[in-house]
């Protein structure tokens, strides 16, 4: 089943439960490298999985070590092939993101539940949205036509912030960390637009890192952002709208910024 060389990335002996593989690993042509090879840079360490990167492929793995997240998580689809799904979406859509080499669940021998997911690796010359020279004007203008495509396309992220955004060789804006996303058969429900427009609202705001900027500056911004998604044909509520991007701010500064809320 696994003759892909996709299984060594699990601890040995583990039960594999589901894979997709991409057509070079799946005929043994090419198998993605080790966690710890040479060249592979470390992204993530958690108690609940890990990241890493190099030598053209992008690692993550997901691990469910209690009873209550590996029944519950079994009853879901697996992250990696949520991110399977959203990225053939996307790729409908017209909005790049990072080729999905390999999904694969499996079942470990000490009973824990394991996820894997193998992209691509960006090249080192994109563009991330949280680079230090864009602009809240340039993100307003440049990522809301791109997010009213995706609504309008049934697609919602779940995390639209500026370091979730990239822009390829070719200058279009694209996608990663796909494994939240929700795929919907018509467009995005009001609530989960209302939702997805201030998160990069308030990750714009955040992004300029101003401690003296207060709620004046922020509600301009939001004005900003309802206006141009709007002219796109887009709908929002636009109370809630203010209201989770102040949210966001506020739980923001006061855990990552060491500053007060607004």
């Amino acid at each position: 089943m696994d003759g892909s060389g996709v299984a060594r990335l699990f601890p040995p002996g583990t039960r594999m439960l589901r894979l997709f593989t991409a057509p070079e690993f799946a005929s043994g042509a090419a198998e993605p490298p080790g966690w710890d090879d040479a060249g592979m840079r470390l992204c993530k360490q958690r108690s609940k999985g890990r990241a890493t990167v190099g030598n053209g492929v992008f690692l993550k793995e997901y691990v469910y070590r209690s009873r209550w997240d590996f029944w519950r998580r079994r009853l879901m689809t697996p992250r990696p092939f949520v991110a399977l799904a959203a990225a053939r979406r996307l790729a409908a859509l017209g909005v790049p993101t990072p080729r999905v080499l390999a999904a694969a669940r499996g079942v470990a021998p000490d009973g824990s539940l394991r996820d894997l997911l193998v992209t691509e690796e960006l090249p080192g010359s994109v563009r991330f949205g949280d680079a230090p020279d864009m602009t809240v004007g340039e993100a307003a203008a440049e990522l809301l036509p791109v997010m009213l495509r995706l609504h309008t396309g049934g697609f919602y992220h779940g995390d639209l912030s500026l370091r979730n955004w990239y822009r390829d060789p070719g200058g279009a804006w694209g996608l990663i960390d796909l494994d939240g996303a929700v795929l919907c058969r018509r467009r995005v429900s009001k609530p989960r637009r209302t939702r997805e427009l201030a998160r990069l609202a308030s990750s714009c705001f955040l992004a300029e890192n101003r401690a003296d900027a207060g709620r004046r500056e922020l509600f301009a911004l939001g004005r900003e952002f309802l206006e141009i998604y709007a002219s796109g044909g887009g709908s929002v509520s636009e109370r809630g709208f203010y209201r989770r991007t102040l949210a966001l701010v506020n739980r923001s500064r006061r855990k990552y910024l060491g500053l007060e809320g607004l």
